[in-house]
């Protein structure tokens, strides 16, 4: 289906055979209607009758397909580089195409450029080179590891994964309003033809952070979702030679989002050695004069270059208050977000007047009615700080604010009263703010006692749909009614809990997908579900070599593999779900074996074959972790509410006392 509305048109090539429209469409129609009946037989109690089983291969990959669809691995896969910037760029190349086959960058490999933007890739590398030209490295080493691996691709067209080829916009466009690639015929995004008559419904994403007094040990711990339809990514665990060690997971590995389209290599969450932490986006747009707008750093590049270089959350707002405003109309089109560390924590919403006479709005705490700062921050897809009313395509009568929820509009009237790309921008307020609300009222219950554990629970918290006929509820929201909805939904794309630390202890918890298969949707537009659906997380700690991140992501998986035997060994005979468990737990097994005979007996010939070893028995204690995991989580559920970790105060002990600082 996506290969027809071109939703999917930079995951293919121009060799693939031809797909008839309404065929396909005719075909996902089938496939709909059978599911309804489905769910018809399960809520009448009749045994349901299921579709014929689609048979699997992999293609000589590391991921399946179903006849020659490519299904997004259910684990999200784990690179590993070491080097300069350029042997990076290559080992990347090089690893991804082992992963998912050569598909995954033929798209890119077969785009050729007009003249006009060639001078447009031209003046976005000037930037590149100005501000961070190592990332200019590893372009041009991506480029000979994928020739290498047998995907040939020129300097000028793995630029354009990073710059894109167009110039800065001079109105609001959103990435799901892509626009075609006329040059190579192609449009990039479902979208693209929306109208705000029929603009219903937006991908979105979240981030928190909470440091110092916030969390038990004075820790950093941070978590974050990317809200799309989950694609085909690979989180980066990269030791270069000059800088930090970080990990970072982009939104797709060829820089393309489903139905979102072309993103610059951005994404979220990423944490380095320093125990700095990009968290999100930050939520807010378009708050400098359009007079600006312009030339810049990407949010994909940026966050590469942070993340190798800054060692503290001050430093990081400090150099990109030293780059200019650049493209900031578009969605990621330039640089910002929330970062945070041990000691402090900000979110950039806008850089008016950078880099030469800056004025920047930047949240650097959360507060309360009476004023008091809390040492947390949190964000989603509209603007919080009181000073950013008119950010993110505001209405001309602009838009409401409370603490929480920050800048916000219900009304469709307002929302629906530009073009399609500034109601994309107010309709993300409208869910942002019960999105806001649950972060806030979570993150303030725990407030002292948030770790790990507790902003896991926060992503695994639902919200909930309101009472009555369905159809009648969504027609409400339409209106201008709202949801208790959370930043935990269906639409998670990818769920990770961050414990960085500079100490080469930092933990980066990683789950495809929502964290908790029942959780609502936010809205009343679609969510999405995945084939093989884990909810469950795999754990790598960033270690002071690579060699020891594997050898800590073997030691995790055994750990769960045993606990998850104890815990199954335990159980009734006639437990519910208890086959299928032990499947799991077999898978957990075979893909343990697997790494230990990778572990024995390599005689790697250069250090990009050890790191691509090293990457590869990662992925299997990887997906060791997460099947043990699913195990022992569907015997012992974990929390799904704060509310249940925080527990009435043993006499005498010591707790948190916000009255008495």
């Amino acid at each position: 289906m996506g290969r027809t509305d071109g939703t999917y048109a930079d995951f293919q090539s121009e060799g693939d055979k031809a797909w008839n429209a309404l065929d396909i469409a005719g075909q996902f129609e089938s496939v709909r209607a059978h599911a309804e009946r489905i769910a018809a037989d399960c809520l009448e109690g009749r045994a349901p009758n299921v579709l014929p089983v689609c048979e699997l291969e992999a293609r000589g990959t590391e991921i399946q397909f179903a006849a020659d669809v490519p299904l997004v691995p259910s684990i999200c896969p784990v690179v590993i580089l070491a080097g300069s910037n350029y042997d990076m760029g290559r080992q990347y190349a090089r690893q991804v195409i082992e992963i998912y086959g050569g598909w995954i960058f033929r798209r890119q490999a077969q785009r050729s450029f007009s003249e006009d933007e060639r001078r447009e890739m031209a003046r976005w590398e000037e930037q590149l080179a100005t501000y961070m030209p190592e990332i200019l490295d590893f372009v041009r080493g991506w480029a000979e590891g994928a020739g290498d691996a047998g995907v040939p691709m020129s300097y000028e067209q793995v630029l354009a994964i990073w710059t894109g080829t167009l110039p800065p916009s001079r109105s609001v466009r959103p990435m799901a309003l892509a626009l075609t690639d006329t040059h190579n015929k192609i449009t990039t995004a479902a979208y693209l033809g929306v109208s705000t008559a029929t603009l219903d419904h937006d991908d979105m994403c979240s981030g928190a952070c909470a440091w110092g007094e916030a969390t038990p040990d004075g820790k950093l711990v941070a978590g974050a979702t990317t809200d799309h339809d989950c694609t085909f990514q690979a989180t980066i665990v990269a030791y270069p030679e000059r800088g930090n060690s970080f990990i970072y997971t982009p939104f797709s590995v060829n820089g393309s989002i489903p139905v979102l389209g072309r993103f610059f290599m951005a994404g979220h969450p990423g944490m380095n050695s320093k125990g700095l932490a990009y968290v999100h986006h930050g939520g807010a747009n378009t708050g400098e004069p359009r007079e600006q707008w312009g030339y810049g750093v990407r949010r994909g590049p940026a966050t590469f270059h942070l993340m190798q270089f800054a060692a503290s959350a001050v430093e990081a707002r400090d150099i990109q208050i030293g780059w200019p405003v650049g493209d900031t109309a578009i969605s990621l089109g330039t640089a910002g977000g929330l970062f945070a560390d041990a000691r402090y924590g900000c979110s950039i919403e806008a850089r008016a007047g950078s880099p030469d006479n800056p004025d920047p709005i930047i949240r650097e705490g959360t507060y309360d009615a009476l004023g008091r700062s809390y040492s947390f921050l949190y964000a989603t897809n509209n603007a919080l700080d009181p000073r950013s009313r008119w950010l993110n395509a505001a209405p001309a009568q602009g838009c409401r604010y409370s603490l929480a929820g920050g800048w916000h509009t219900f009304d469709p009237s307002a929302i629906f009263s530009g073009d399609a790309g500034e109601a994309f921008r107010r309709l993300s307020s409208k869910n942002s703010e019960g999105r806001n609300r649950q972060f806030y009222a979570s993150l303030m219950l725990g407030y002292g006692r948030i770790d790990a554990s507790y902003m896991t629970t926060v992503y695994r918290q639902t919200g909930s749909i309101p009472a009555g006929d369905y159809d009648e509820v969504c027609a409400a929201w339409h209106k201008g009614a709202q949801w208790d909805c959370s930043a935990a939904h269906r639409a998670n794309a990818f769920t990770v809990v961050m414990e960085p630390a500079a100490d080469g202890t930092g933990r980066y918890h990683a789950c495809v997908g929502p964290a908790d298969r029942a959780l609502a949707c936010r809205d009343p537009g679609h969510g999405y579900y995945y084939y093989d659906e884990t909810n469950a997380f795999w754990t790598l700690t960033l270690a002071d070599t690579p060699e020891q991140l594997v050898a800590d992501a073997g030691n995790t998986a055994r750990r769960e593999i045993l606990r998850a035997g104890r815990m199954l060994d335990h159980l009734a005979v006639g437990f519910a779900g208890k086959a299928l468990l032990s499947r799991y737990l077999d898978l957990a097994h075979i893909s343990l074996q697997k790494a230990d005979d990778l572990c024995t007996g390599a005689d790697l010939p250069d250090r990009d074959s050890k790191l691509a070893h090293l990457a590869k028995i990662t992925r299997y204690f990887t997906r060791a972790q997460v099947r043990a995991r699913q195990v022992i989580e569907a015997i012992e559920p974990p929390p799904t509410d704060p509310k249940t970790l925080i527990t009435p105060p043993v006499a005498g002990a010591a707790i948190y006392n916000r009255e008495a600082v």
